[in-house]
């Protein structure tokens, strides 16, 4: 049984299950530099993956993140593809360019782009946090599909979350066009459609799948937002009689750390439940479903806790309002 906590570091977890990273094919989307993405990256070329497919906005900003694996790991083959999330379209080439590539995907990891930004439309007319940290991920993935099989594991990379956090039911996109906008709810908003999506995708697609909160690494909000829009959102919260959000509570992470939670949803088998199914199948139905229920959870600090309102079925509703809203939006890019 795997014993990892919030203290392992996402080398700890590649060294644990090296079958599932040598020579393997890992597309990471959202590259930054000296970020949780090419931290991510560095712990999978060292572990002896075969080819490593990034994406981000510009390669020359990024190219010194691909020189520097490379360098390290020379074995490890790494290919850049340019996808801008602010463009719906541009992830859509990126997609149809990667499935060119003649590969299959082993492993699929995405990574916000923005954090309580100011209001912004995309290109696409949408929502800024909404469309950069998810809608691109339901496109890409929804389009990369035939070339996951079914040992594929996907992982997007979310926020912490309250266990009790509610459901939402996604009327209002667009906060009444920005007039009901907080930088915060903006994030808040594209947190919980990565958690509800993922849900959703373990469930149609049945591909593995997680999504993932690092902790509170040097990139996360609670490192990053301003105390005053944190003081603002907070006020905002009890003058509407909502609970007041959990925030700087988590204890500091390194880079490393973060990267460990992601990393074993991308790659520990314990997680699937199938060297258990044989058992569970023949003795109790109900101890089967919780175990292979896994797939679509919530890691956090390399567990998985439970989301009363948000766990299906729970939150199979809002989800399913989520996926057929999204669908809407991709659709011309699609199709």
């Amino acid at each position: 049984m795997s014993t990892f906590d919030e203290q392992t570091q996402g080398m700890d977890v590649t060294k644990t299950f090296p079958d599932r990273v040598k020579r393997k094919t890992f597309l990471i989307s959202g590259l930054k530099r000296g970020d949780l993405a090419a931290t991510t990256a560095d712990a999978l070329a060292h572990g002896g993956a075969g080819t490593i497919i990034c994406t981000g906005r510009s390669q020359p900003e990024l190219q010194p993140v691909l020189d520097h694996i490379k360098r390290k790991y020379n074995a490890v083959k790494m290919i850049f593809v340019t996808a801008d999330p602010g463009m719906l379209a541009s992830f859509q080439e990126a997609a149809q360019t990667i499935m060119k590539l003649g590969v299959t995907i082993d492993g699929f990891v995405g990574f916000p782009e923005v954090m309580a930004v100011p209001w912004e439309l995309t290109v696409d007319g949408l929502e800024s946090h909404f469309q950069r940290n998810y809608l691109c991920y339901f496109l890409m993935l929804n389009l990369l599909c035939p070339i996951m099989k079914p040992g594929s594991r996907v992982v997007l990379v979310t926020s912490s979350l309250r266990n009790e956090a509610p459901a939402p039911s996604w009327e209002d996109l667009l906060f009444q066009n920005g007039e009901n906008y907080h930088c915060l709810d903006g994030y808040s908003q594209s947190m919980l459609a990565i958690v509800l999506f993922i849900k959703s995708f373990a469930k149609k697609k049945s591909i593995v799948a997680f999504s993932a909160n690092p902790g509170n690494t040097k990139t996360n909000i609670q490192t990053y937002v301003a105390m005053e829009d944190i003081k603002s959102w907070l006020q905002r919260k009890k003058e509407a009689g909502e609970d007041i959000p959990v925030l700087l509570q988590q204890a500091p992470k390194s880079l490393g750390q973060g990267s460990a939670t992601v990393l074993r949803g991308l790659l520990d088998p314990e997680l699937e439940g199938r060297d258990n199914h044989v058992t569970y199948m023949s003795s109790i139905l109900i101890g089967e479903y919780e175990i292979l229920a896994q797939s679509g959870a919530f890691l956090d600090h390399c567990q998985t806790p439970k989301l009363p309102h948000l766990d299906f079925p729970a939150g199979e509703e809002s989800a399913e309002a989520l996926w057929r809203r999204s669908q809407e939006l991709v659709e011309s890019f699609i199709s």
